[in-house]
């Protein structure tokens, strides 16, 4: 038996062995960075749907609260009405200028909000502001009923509704805006 043949096979065993242990921790340190990356991807879409859901349920108080307004003088421009995020658009007044949508006093200032269950950071809030009556108004001479049909004789209010919501985090938030058209009692 030859002596020296048995000990440069046992150290190709020790090569051999070490080869397949990196080869193993290199698997698993590849597969530890692409499930912590799947993890902040899931976690990404949580937040974009919570942040949709929120300003979705700010769009829906608001269309409530024009639903349950008897007046359009809830929207005279006044700086208590201003608080609860309610203005009233003229053509005239140049003057006027919607709310900053992306400044963060704006929302915590002028604007309302809309109870909810949601687990966010905040509560959705949401503005409106008041067109004017389609027949009277420039601005608010857009197709309301459908898309290209026929709009009645009556005469239709239009509102602007504007939400915003947040996500679990608070760092990011989503805005949603919608048109709705009244008809006048």
């Amino acid at each position: 038996m030859n002596i020296s043949s048995t000990r440069s096979q046992q150290g190709v065993a020790l090569v051999v062995s070490l080869i397949i242990l990196v080869s193993l921790t290199m698997l698993g340190l590849t597969s530890i960075q692409r499930t912590t990356s799947d993890l902040a991807m899931a976690g990404n879409q949580r937040e974009t749907g919570l942040m949709f859901q929120s300003a979705e349920v700010g769009l829906v108080n608001a269309e409530n609260f024009i639903g349950a307004s008897t007046t359009n003088a809830d929207f005279a421009n006044s700086p208590a009405n201003k608080a609860l995020g309610l203005y009233t658009v003229m053509a005239t007044d140049t003057t006027y200028f919607s709310p900053d949508y992306f400044d963060s006093t704006t929302w915590e200032n002028e604007s309302t909000t809309a109870g909810t269950s949601l687990d966010a950071y905040e509560q959705p809030r949401y503005m409106i502001e008041y067109l004017g009556d389609r027949s009277q108004n420039p601005l608010a001479a857009i197709n309301i009923g459908g898309y290209g049909t026929q709009q009645t004789g009556d005469t239709v209010s239009v509102y602007r509704s504007t939400s915003r919501g947040a996500g679990l985090t608070g760092n990011s938030f989503r805005y949603v805006q919608a048109y709705l058209g009244k008809d006048k009692p």
